[in-house]
């Protein structure tokens, strides 16, 4: 079979771009890719391609043998990008696999369609936004006051507006660890001081959210200290005297934040709201270019909003010294002995940027239903003695 045989013919390449709006279909990009060209008066430029999802070719990525020549170049293998994102996908078929690649496309061609038929236009850069645990919707700042945040809701990745609604109504009555806003964009996150107000509109919904101040964050020299765990083995050893080996400050900065980001919400059953959700995402968004941002999220949450404990009366961030969080990179979608490899970049208070790869844990499903099943048999509220 000759590669030929698999190309995109012209009429595809071109239902495929007008599909896109002549956008690139990359979540976050929406780079217009064609517009007049100087050469003449009807010229144009295009600096678009019509991108195989599936390889047109043995031994190109994502390759699939079970797929005929006119599956190859049929415009359900196809996705419209702009030239740098067509390159990126065909250096990473981990990160960019056909089920995200297919999302992708999905996604960006909904939108498309949205705006037609509104007759409004089209923003693709992607601001992603959670508030509280189970609402997570794309959108946008309105306004920035030094007590407020006005958000401009797009479109719900987790919950919907009835549970927007629901969150709103019943703030006054809900547990204070789940008043709080985060934002990809901004890097941070902020406790909710009261209710949010909704206002619904025709062209969608703005939510305000009413903030508190910024969290307080301590020197990372003064994180505390720890048992040192062994680089290699991840075990702990002992130091030269022979005793358990310790770390402290700066130094146990790393291991603390591989420490937080390994353990589910939920998993400790003396500390309940203390965890990530990241057994949660990575189960329902493996596949899906919203895992990156959804761990974001995550982190930020992490790094920006007080958390009690059992053992003392006040809250701190579970980061502690961690102020913005710029980028959470997943290295891998498959575990290696539960272990999954991210990169992370923070600004760090009494550091500056600090940029790492850390490999947290990763739970099978068999171990989160074991934590289910312990946390209902002994709950939070029985072991607490005040």
């Amino acid at each position: 079979m000759s590669q030929r045989e698999s190309d995109f013919l012209d009429p595809t390449k071109r239902a495929l771009a007008s599909r896109a709006g002549w956008c690139c279909s990359f979540t976050g990009c929406g780079k217009l890719t064609i517009g007049p060209s100087d050469e003449s008066p009807e010229s144009s430029a295009s600096i678009g391609v019509a991108a195989h999802i599936c390889a047109a070719s043995k031994g190109g990525r994502r390759y699939d043998a079970g797929m005929s020549p006119e599956q190859r170049r049929g415009i359900g293998n196809g996705i419209w990008l702009c030239a740098d994102h067509g390159t990126l996908i065909d250096r990473d078929d981990v990160t960019y696999s056909p089920s995200a690649l297919h999302a992708m496309k999905r996604d960006h061609e909904a939108t498309c369609a949205k705006a037609v038929r509104s007759g409004t236009g089209v923003d693709f850069a992607v601001q992603l936004f959670a508030v509280g645990p189970e609402l997570v919707f794309t959108g946008g700042f309105e306004r920035v006051d030094a007590g407020s945040w006005t958000l401009k809701i797009k479109h719900f990745l987790i919950g919907n507006f009835q549970e927007l609604v629901l969150f709103v109504s019943d703030f006054e009555n809900s547990s204070t660890d789940r008043h709080y806003i985060l934002s990809n964009e901004l890097g941070e996150g902020r406790q909710l001081a009261s209710a949010p107000s909704l206002n619904r509109q025709q062209n969608g919904c703005s939510l305000v959210c009413y903030v508190a101040p910024s969290a307080s964050r301590v020197n990372a020299q003064k994180i505390g200290s720890g048992i040192a765990n062994h680089p290699e083995t991840n075990d702990i050893y002992p130091d030269e005297t022979r005793n358990i080996a310790r770390v402290s400050g700066l130094d146990y900065f790393p291991q603390r934040v591989q420490e937080l980001l390994s353990m589910q919400r939920g998993e400790s059953i003396y500390e309940p709201h203390w965890g990530v959700l990241f057994f949660e995402y990575f189960s329902e968004f493996n596949d899906s270019p919203w895992l990156d941002p959804l761990m974001k999220l995550e982190v930020i949450r992490q790094a920006s909003i007080p958390l009690k404990t059992s053992s003392s009366n006040g809250a701190r961030t579970p980061l502690q010294c961690v102020t913005r969080v710029y980028d959470v990179v997943l290295l891998s979608k498959l575990a290696t002995q539960n272990r999954l490899p991210i990169r992370l970049d923070f600004e760090v208070q009494g550091y500056g940027r600090w940029q790492r790869e850390v490999s947290i844990y990763m739970p099978t499903e068999e171990q989160m239903i074991e934590v289910k099943q312990r946390l209902e048999a002994h709950p939070y509220s029985a072991l607490r003695s005040d």
